[in-house]
């Protein structure tokens, strides 16, 4: 009863740790899958709009999680981080920035501190600035009802995408599956024109055809819909303010959220790119060795959200397109653009934590529920069980005190005897060698410390013994207790 009890525990702990294995592989305890603001994330704070339009415009994008830099120059994207490079990452960053290659810097909007001294790069927490200071920047572009003046051109998306986010009936992975074309069709093709109606021509000069920009990106024409919490969550999260774009990269304004300030280096020749109504500097760039830095204050310009209005979106492509022309000009057409995802992933790699990332977590779940149901089947038995087809052996005691029964049932003591002198007889041989033999009683006699006449009488009676076919056992015990003494007395044991 107590055994099927232990077993009965020992079925309900196996089998409920085999079902635990089985809902990880479904549900995670620790959440969401890799970062919500890499490129593959289809949150509001990811960037796959980015990778997807850049895939549109440009012949040559990727994405890489295994190395901090590449191997060969390119326009290397880092935004939003889910940490920031170390000391030796940063050695490889400079080293890739001074050999030709351009980067284009965010930091993380969460965790917005952050000091690259070997490329000058250094990003302050806004909210820890003056109170004043932090009031009038934040209501610069406010009016005085307190309503957010939104340009013409940023202020609603555009108009097939807002139709579209109203399709409630619509799941989240419909829409996404609807966006992307199945071979590149007209649908894809054509596109969605900005709020704008298509009129405004920009004078900048894209490489690309300009009405690219204007289209809706791939796999955002209809974003999955917000629940309550991440609507709030946006909200408070993300104070904007309108800056104003200084240069060739794009004309107007834009709505530009970020929780940051840019530091430029003051003794480096640094072009100013982008700054706010207040005059702060939000992006800039600078030369260091045959490489350039684009810097950036927040990487919200370059999420999913901002992809969705076609201001953010041609600002956050320029962007890039500078760091490619940059690399153009140095290495030849058809620069790379790679969106460095390392730091997102490496963020939870931690020695053998790396079979519990993302991409590996259900191939280790699978292995230890293979693990788990071998030992929990390994209780039980599978099939009839076998008989034992091997005989048990007999102790040597008990084969002995077997084959001394027989030899007293059969009166047969001299076939014991002639066996303990051959033993003897090997015994000397081999303490000895030919200098003392059973034939030898004088010199038996002295090894055994015995008397000569008493050591020849005895062997020569033993020896006659040995001949004899019916022996008594009151004989056979006699001989045998005085040779035994004789084997003590050679072996070195004195009574």
């Amino acid at each position: 009863m107590k055994k099927k009890r232990r077993l009965l525990q020992s079925d309900t702990f196996w089998g409920l740790s085999a079902a635990i294995l089985v809902v990880l592989q479904f549900w995670w305890l620790p959440g969401e899958d890799g970062s919500a603001s890499d490129s593959y994330s289809t949150t509001v704070d990811g960037q796959l709009g980015l990778y997807r339009t850049l895939s549109e415009l440009f012949p040559k994008v990727e994405r890489d999680a295994l190395r901090v830099v590449p191997p060969e120059p390119c326009c290397l994207v880092l935004t939003a981080p889910d940490r920031y490079p170390n000391e030796r990452e940063q050695n490889e960053l400079y080293q890739f920035v001074t050999d030709g290659g351009t980067l284009v810097f965010a930091p993380n909007w969460g965790h917005p501190d952050c000091e690259i001294p070997s490329l000058h790069i250094g990003t302050q927490d806004r909210h820890r600035k003056d109170s004043t200071t932090a009031t009038s920047t934040s209501s610069s572009g406010t009016n005085a009802s307190g309503a957010t003046s939104l340009p013409a051109e940023a202020a609603e998306p555009d108009s097939k995408l807002q139709s579209e986010l109203e399709q409630e009936s619509k799941s989240a992975a419909e829409l996404e599956m609807d966006a992307i074309p199945p071979n590149g069709s007209a649908e894809s093709s054509d596109g969605v024109k900005s709020s704008d109606g298509g009129k405004k021509n920009d004078s900048d000069g894209l490489d690309s055809p300009e009405d690219l920009l204007a289209k809706t990106p791939p796999g955002l024409v209809a974003p999955p819909v917000l629940n309550p919490s991440q609507e709030q969550l946006e909200d408070a999260s993300h104070a904007g303010e309108t800056v104003d774009v200084v240069g060739t990269l794009v004309e107007g304004s834009v709505q530009w959220h970020t929780s940051a300030d840019l530091e430029v280096p003051e003794y480096l020749a640094t072009d100013t790119l982008v700054t706010s109504a207040s005059g702060d500097i939000e992006v800039a760039t600078w030369l260091i060795g045959s490489g350039r830095v684009i810097a950036c204050s927040s990487a919200d310009i370059f999420s999913n959200r901002s992809m969705l209005y076609a201001a953010p979106r041609r600002l956050a492509v320029r962007l890039v397109e500078l760091g490619v022309r940059h690399g153009d000009e140095e290495f030849g057409p058809e620069t790379a653009i790679v969106i460095n995802e390392y730091f997102n992933a490496s963020d939870s790699y931690a020695q053998t934590g790396v079979l519990f990332s993302p991409s590996l977590r259900i191939g280790t779940l699978q292995l230890i529920l293979v693990a788990v149901l071998g030992i929990w089947l390994a209780f039980y038995r599978f099939g009839p069980a076998n008989e034992v087809s091997t005989l048990q052996r007999r102790s040597l005691t008990e084969s002995a005190q077997a084959v001394g029964n027989l030899q007293y049932r059969l009166n047969d003591g001299g076939a014991v005897i002639r066996s303990y002198l051959e033993y003897i007889r090997s015994e000397l041989r081999r303490r000895f060698g030919s200098g003392a033999r059973l034939d030898q009683p004088v010199t038996v006699a002295q090894r055994a410390g015995m008397d000569a006449e008493e050591v020849r009488i005895r062997l020569a009676e033993a020896e006659a013994l040995a001949e004899s076919a019916q022996l008594s056992p009151e004989k056979t015990a006699a001989a045998l207790r005085w040779l035994t003494h004789l084997q003590s007395r050679l072996s070195g044991i004195r009574d």
